[in-house]
């Protein structure tokens, strides 16, 4: 299921619980399908699956839910949960470790790294990440600035800022990319200073 959500850009931004369940049908159809009737997949099956992944100890390998949206605004500096579901830091890695057990075809694979290092690669480009690169330790980015490399409004609500940084972060983790890794949790700390 983590797999399945993983080819389906989990990494990226959230997936639709019924998408997920389609996915994990059409790769195992006898694992993932009614008991009576072989031929329908099986929500139910996946959703479980899904909760049991954000949990320890199989988790947080996901993070979400299916349902309406929960706000957390105001309550931690994470953004608020939505519909759907997205993989963690560490299903990022878990994936990472066992990718090759699922036989992942080499041009899939190619493609989802294609698409991971153009968005890197945006973030790269701006003059913004070139000025944490040359001084990393006395780097102090205006909101401005950060709303013109996130392509964010200065005055968003803070859990569209922190949504915004949290998707440069699993982009990040995705594609092993530390510097960036590093660059981002710097904007989001210099963010929240300033908000």
């Amino acid at each position: 299921m983590v797999y399945a959500l993983y080819l389906l850009g989990g990494d990226l931004r959230r997936i639709h619980t019924e998408d997920i369940a389609l996915k994990c049908f059409e790769l195992f159809p006898h694992s993932f399908s009614w008991t009576k009737y072989k031929d329908y997949p099986d929500k139910d099956i996946v959703r479980v699956a899904l909760t049991d992944a954000r949990k320890e100890p199989f988790g947080p390998l996901l993070e979400g839910r299916s349902g309406q949206k929960a706000g957390l605004a105001g309550k931690t500096n994470r953004p608020p949960v939505e519909d759907g579901w997205i993989l963690t830091p560490r299903g990022i890695e878990w994936i990472r470790k066992n990718l090759s057990k699922f036989g992942m075809k080499g041009e899939q694979a190619k493609d989802h790294r294609q698409q991971l290092l153009r968005q890197i690669k945006l973030i790269r480009e701006h003059q913004l990440f070139s000025r944490y690169i040359n001084n990393p330790d006395n780097f102090a980015p205006t909101i401005g600035e950060m709303a013109d490399m996130l392509r964010c409004r200065v005055d968003a609500e803070q859990d569209v800022w922190l949504a915004r940084f949290h998707k440069v972060e699993l982009l990040a983790k995705s594609a092993n990319q530390l510097d960036i890794s590093d660059f981002i949790e710097k904007c989001q700390k210099a963010y929240l200073e300033q908000r």
